[in-house]
């Protein structure tokens, strides 16, 4: 294939997606991890979960940063230091080269989110479930000077909770749901929180634990939410209800007004949103044209292992595709089978409104790989995993080595 400026399609390799080797300290293969992006630095954030084949469910405190720019793994777990209540207000005082390492504390399930504020950059772990207790700790980590603290926020405190869904949207945080316990008949908490940081006043909450409206159908725990319209709206889509496989619906599909704190539903949406779903992320992409270059870094060797994104020949324009959520969701391959694939949808928001699947899981097949996570990272879609199919072993556990990216011209009709 020629690498000069008329760029084409390979002809005997995947149209659509990108493998990348991830390289560097690989984190284990963990379930039920939290993940965050920074979109500005274009790194990705994994956090917590639990061994692969651990029978207690005891949650670990794992933390490591994997740069797209370069595609290596760091990890930070054993490399913070702790600030303690009476320096959380003075992050430049003198003791600051004092402070003592210490690890994040162990959590299942903790919402997190990336927040930039004041010139600095921030990981925010929100509630979770350590070995005894849920908690209702919001916790930051200064992702340049690698410190960590619990946050103080004024106002009326929320419930703790675990299984949370957690929005940063400028100096604002958007918490949604959550559950008590991991027990399956455990109450799950129906309210949406708004936490505001000001320089002045530092973080206050503005709504604490308030109802959500009761004409809105059950979303369940693990609620997944996105940005978008700037912000203006947050996507509020189906969690889990039960142990079964999730449905999505147009009804469970809600958009919220992060100023008017008003609740609409999908309804007037043409497509067929995605069913029979054991898992699956969200991602927002911003309308936009079709990136020259993968953000990964390419290694040496034959080029056609890593298919360049399509560019017309003739020079024409490069096409864009309207304001989009991409639903990455892990379906039966097929009907009666057993083995689960991902799949993605294209949600063209308002005023489009319509759903259509990408059709990408024979595609996924084929890669014969373990894909268990997806995020967006600007407007490029990645799937983490590891490239071994064995069984889950305590000795031997897999890790995340993996990158696959969904590339964005597979988005325009």
């Amino acid at each position: 294939m020629s690498a000069g400026p008329s760029r084409s399609r390979p002809l005997d390799e995947s149209v659509n997606l990108v493998q990348i080797e991830l390289k560097g300290d690989t984190p284990v293969f963990n379930d039920w991890n939290s993940t965050a992006v920074d979109h500005q630095q274009e790194k990705i954030y994994i956090y917590g979960g639990v061994r692969p084949g651990d029978e207690d469910n005891l949650p670990t405190n794992d933390f490591y940063c994997l740069d797209l720019k370069t595609s290596q793994w760091c990890n930070l777990t054993t490399s913070l230091k702790f600030r303690p209540r009476d320096y959380v207000f003075d992050p430049f005082c003198k003791d600051e080269n004092k402070l003592e390492r210490r690890e994040l504390p162990a959590l299942t399930e903790a919402a997190c989110t990336i927040i930039s504020v004041c010139g600095g950059t921030y990981f925010l772990l929100f509630g979770g479930h350590d070995t005894d207790n849920p908690t209702s700790d919001l916790i930051a980590v200064d992702l340049k000077l690698l410190i960590w603290w619990v946050v103080e926020i004024q106002g009326t405190p929320l419930r703790a909770r675990m299984s949370a869904s957690m929005v940063a949207v400028d100096n604002r945080l958007f918490i949604f749901g959550g559950r008590d316990d991991f027990a399956g008949d455990a109450p799950v908490i129906c309210t949406y929180s708004i936490a505001e940081y000001n320089p002045r006043t530092r973080w206050t909450w503005r709504v604490s634990d308030a109802p959500l409206p009761p004409d809105l159908p059950p979303l369940g725990y693990l609620i997944q939410s996105v940005p978008v319209f700037n912000g203006k709206k947050i996507l509020l889509t189906q969690g889990r209800t039960s142990d079964e496989p999730i449905n999505i619906s147009r009804e469970s599909t809600i958009f919220f007004h992060t100023d008017n704190h008003t609740f609409q539903d999908a309804r007037t949406t043409v497509g067929n949103f995605p069913k029979g779903i054991y898992w699956y992320k969200l991602a927002a992409l911003a309308a936009s044209a079709v990136p020259l270059e993968s953000p990964f870094k390419r290694p040496k060797g034959p080029p056609r292992k890593y298919p360049l994104p399509y560019v017309p020949a003739d020079g024409a324009a490069v096409p864009t595709f309207p304001d989009s959520v991409v639903m990455v969701a892990w379906v039966r391959h097929r009907l009666n089978s057993e083995d689960l694939v991902p799949e993605a949808w294209q949600y063209l928001l308002p005023p489009s409104e319509r759903i259509r699947c990408l059709e990408l899981r024979g595609e996924f097949w084929r890669l014969n790989l373990d894909l268990e996570d997806m995020v967006a990272v600007g407007n490029r879609m990645i799937l983490l995993g590891s490239r071994s199919d064995a069984e889950m072993a305590v000795e031997k556990p897999r890790r995340w080595d993996v990158a696959v990216e969904i590339l964005i011209e597979c988005l325009k009709e």
